[in-house]
């Protein structure tokens, strides 16, 4: 299980409202160590990018189980949003955010499957090839 990671700012990593957790975009990260940088398309892999995206899946499962006690506590997973920092001309963003769909669904069973957007974008921060945020309803 992937530990909770500090937020880079003045912001929460979840938030608990009405029974729904907003978690705040996850980087692929352990502590302050990005472990994986770049953009795909140039330097990043679809494979590597999967494997980021999964990650990042952890970490917002982590946000959530520190949040509510445990992952038994998330009813469902409502929403993924995912950016990719895609070189030009890249065009598979929905293949690198399946690698978060996946572990979601490995995880989660039927709990993890989820509404999906996938966004290409120029730059994330700290050079990341990805970054998740996501909405699931909880119990608490």
């Amino acid at each position: 299980m992937s530990s909770v990671n500090k937020p880079g700012g003045n912001y929460l990593p979840v938030i608990i409202h009405g029974g729904i957790a907003y978690v705040s975009g996850q980087l692929p990260r352990r502590g302050e160590d990005l472990l994986y940088a770049g953009k795909v398309g140039a330097g990043v892999d679809i494979a590597a990018a999967q494997e980021a995206a999964a990650l990042c899946a952890d970490l917002c499962i982590s946000a959530i189980n520190h949040a509510t006690g445990g992952e038994d506590k998330i009813v469902q997973v409502l929403q993924l949003v995912g950016y990719v920092a895609s070189a030009p001309g890249f065009t598979q963003q929905s293949q690198v955010m399946n690698g978060a769909s996946d572990r979601l669904i490995d995880r989660l069973g039927d709990r993890g499957r989820h509404t999906r957007t996938s966004v290409g974008v120029a730059e994330l921060p700290r050079g990341a090839p990805v970054e998740l945020s996501m909405i699931a309803a909880v119990r608490s």
